[in-house]
């Protein structure tokens, strides 16, 4: 079966679907026609079948220098999950243990999520800028009150999320101690990307490498072996409590190699961002300062 990965360009100006193959070549097939990503997650079994043929017999590649937006663009939730590591659990002090309750929250996805490039904007108001580079599971059915094995069926592929963080804005002084918004979802905080590889090439998600440098430099080096709620367990848990559907976005925990583990050696503008995860391609991200 010939490799791909399903992203969304800029071709003349209109978003599309992409396919990205094994050699690198992209191309916006115009079978597709105007439909976008999530269309096609939307009807991820139909989907598929034509992705897969269309990839075996790829058209005119686009020019170099095509502009790949964000995969999924509107997603109904873009949801990220907390303390999923045992690593970064031990670089906050926390003790090692999955938690009686799994954290998990919504962004606001349309302002939050990004695809690579000179997307990032570092807010005016924080001087701690820190990155977290998570696995990122993308829905191709609907979940709800589903068991791992039912929330493991619904995966239609995965991507890379940078949960990017203002960590002197999450803890505030008043009786709630944290705020989510202004510490994680800001404007352009969530890169994500810059494909979707359907998960019948990733058959296995529990053993992935994920690493991330800074401007070359290696910050991060660990695996989704560390996840303290396996991916089909996480899905299953918050379709307890909230509907997901064709199209939503889980970012599935970060492990260590944060900012602070290295000297709060804080984001700046200027500065690059290479994250990969074992199978998809990597995002790659240029901090900017705020207009």
């Amino acid at each position: 079966m010939t490799w791909f990965a399903l992203t969304t360009v800029d071709f003349d100006g209109c978003a599309r679907p992409g396919l990205l193959l094994e050699d690198g070549k992209l191309s916006a097939p115009a079978e597709l026609g105007t439909t976008t990503v999530r269309d096609l997650l939307d009807d991820w079994a139909a989907a598929l079948p034509l992705l897969t043929g269309l990839a075996e017999a790829p058209g005119p590649s686009l020019p170099a220098g095509t502009r790949v937006l964000t995969p999924v663009r509107y997603p109904d939730a873009l949801l990220a999950v907390g303390a999923n590591y045992a690593g970064h659990l031990r670089e906050m002090g926390l003790t090692v243990e999955r938690w009686a309750t799994m954290p998990y929250f919504h962004r606001p996805p349309r302002t939050c999520l990004v695809g690579p490039g000179d997307t990032v904007r570092i807010p005016d108001t924080t001087s701690r800028f820190d990155w977290e580079c998570e696995l990122a599971v993308v829905l191709g059915h609907q979940l709800r009150n589903a068991s791992p094995d039912e929330a493991r069926a619904a995966i239609a592929g995965y991507t890379i999320g940078l949960d990017l963080s203002c960590r002197d804005l999450l803890r505030v002084d008043n009786d709630l101690k944290i705020d989510l918004a202004r510490g994680k979802a800001q404007d352009t905080m969530a890169p994500c990307g810059p494909a979707v590889v359907p998960a019948q090439f990733i058959p296995d998600d529990s053993d992935l490498c994920i690493s991330l440098s800074v401007n070359g430099e290696p910050m991060m080096a660990a695996s989704t072996s560390e996840m303290l709620y396996p991916v089909d367990e996480l899905l299953a848990e918050i379709s307890r409590h909230t509907t997901l559907v064709p199209g939503d976005i889980v970012f599935t925990g970060s492990p260590a190699g944060s900012a602070a583990d290295h000297g709060g050696r804080w984001l700046r503008p200027g500065d690059r961002i290479d994250a990969t995860i074992t199978g998809i391609p990597t995002l790659t991200v240029t901090m900017q300062e705020k207009p």
